[in-house]
């Protein structure tokens, strides 16, 4: 067991647990503690809370290897307060191993199912690094109409403000496919250790913007549903304090719109992915 990794996951694990409220373990299982700082517009932890608490707990089962990628699939809505979860290793090789990640809410229903993928850096080629990216070229203007604040938008400070007006982000040269502009969202992050938590800053930043670019586009406002999962490939880049993530509409199908999300600190890459926005009619 590589000791310097293991120092690491000590170090990540220290830094997100008073956010995320966990992971701690329980007996065989582990718990979190998620507090209503943690809700989103749907009155239960958002989705980049519930991811970046699988990458950590992730790290927990195999503690002398880094995440490279994660895929959640939100089976029903966490509400704030206690949580369960499991962690299984289904595969553990020399380099790779995949983390099965379970959680629970507090009648102890399953709630999200994750796989994440952990490496063994010593495995690995580490002088290959490139993880510069194309800076996003943000623009503002305010919005149409005053958006409702959520909980988890104040405690990452994830709006943008002018004199008290309200602002969205976009930049133009990452068209929508409808010819919308991409929707650029931010986050402050909640903690120190910057230099080892990029994936779980990751999971924070790109699980905010799903909504916007959808909500910007022709869809209809009241059509636009929550999103029951999240694809993200890590780099190896540090975050910095404020985070910035691009969600761009690549296609809509028959009731479901597919984002693409990059999220980008300074000027490198922390995280490439995909996630579903369901489009549901009005009841």
């Amino acid at each position: 067991m590589s000791s310097s990794q293991q120092d690491v996951t000590s170090d990540v694990l220290a830094a997100v647990r008073d956010f995320l409220g966990g992971p701690t373990p329980e007996h065989d299982t582990w718990c979190f503690d998620f507090g209503a700082h943690l809700n989103s517009n749907w009155g239960a932890v958002y989705g980049g809370a519930l991811a970046a608490g699988v990458v950590a707990l992730a790290r927990c089962a195999t503690p002398e290897r880094t995440p490279t990628s994660m895929h959640i699939q939100m089976v029903r809505s966490v509400p704030s307060g206690r949580a369960s979860a499991t962690a299984e290793v289904r595969h553990a090789g020399r380099t790779v191993a995949t983390v099965e990640v379970e959680v629970y809410d507090g009648r102890n229903k399953l709630a999200a199912i994750a796989l994440v993928t952990m490496v063994r850096p010593s495995a690995l080629a580490a002088g290959f690094c490139d993880t510069r990216s194309v800076p996003f070229r943000v623009q503002t203007a305010p919005f149409e109409t005053s958006p409702p604040i959520a909980p988890m938008q104040e405690s990452l400070q994830t709006l943008r403000q002018q004199d008290g007006v309200l602002l969205r982000g976009f930049d133009e040269r990452r068209p929508n496919i409808d010819g919308t502009p991409s929707q650029i969202g931010r986050i402050t992050v909640p903690w120190d250790s910057l230099e080892v938590t990029g994936p779980e800053v990751a999971c924070l930043g790109a699980d905010a913007i799903v909504a916007a670019p959808v909500l910007q586009s022709f869809v209809p406002a009241n059509l636009v549903g929550p999103n029951p999962d999240l694809s993200l490939r890590f780099t190896t880049a540090p975050a910095t304090r404020v985070v910035q993530s691009s969600g761009t509409m690549v296609s809509v199908q028959a009731g479901t719109a597919t984002v693409a999300i990059e999220v980008q600190a300074d000027d490198h890459q922390l995280a490439h992915g995909l996630s579903t926005s369901l489009l549901l009619p009005p009841r």
